[in-house]
């Protein structure tokens, strides 16, 4: 199944109107998620989701997190976390091979990717007061040196 033939089932089965391929993509929101659908050298579907900016604090412990979940997605599907080059936000990608690919199957593959990003979306959320109150309360506790002239020792 190949992007037009994609593009025209969802339009019937979801009467739809108005989904266009331009410059070999496919631009679709759902639940007011932006997801980008491509094809890849005509073996595969790709499927492209915005998960959010880096966090200002604590950036690096959350690219880890990514690191870490990818490693379960591609064991289990031909998924993964990334971060944009370009813009440093982060995306969810999934690889559908084309020959193996039906309309209804397409359908809950889609869904499950559509499932996947929301939770990623809310855990990114989640995260940025996490890491913000984290920080401040790093900010907040006495160096080693304050510590050891009040006679107390940081263990």
């Amino acid at each position: 199944m190949d992007l037009k033939e994609i593009a025209d089932g969802l339009s019937a089965k979801f009467k739809l109107s108005g989904l266009t391929i331009e410059d070999g993509e496919l631009a679709l929101e759902i639940d007011g998620m932006p997801i980008l659908l491509g094809e890849a050298g005509g073996e595969a579907i790709l499927m492209t989701g915005f998960i959010g900016e880096a966090p200002s604090e604590g950036g690096e412990a959350f690219a880890n997190l990514l690191l870490e979940a990818t490693t379960a997605l591609m064991d289990t599907k031909s998924a993964a976390l990334a971060r944009n080059p370009e813009t440093g936000a982060y995306m969810l990608v999934q690889r559908l091979a084309q020959d193996r690919l039906a309309l209804e199957a397409f359908c809950d593959e889609l869904t499950a990717f559509v499932n996947l990003l929301e939770t990623w979306r809310k855990m990114l959320e989640d995260f940025r007061p996490a890491a913000t109150a984290a920080k401040a309360a790093t900010d907040a506790r006495p160096s080693a040196q304050e510590l050891s002239m009040s006679g107390f020792m940081q263990v």
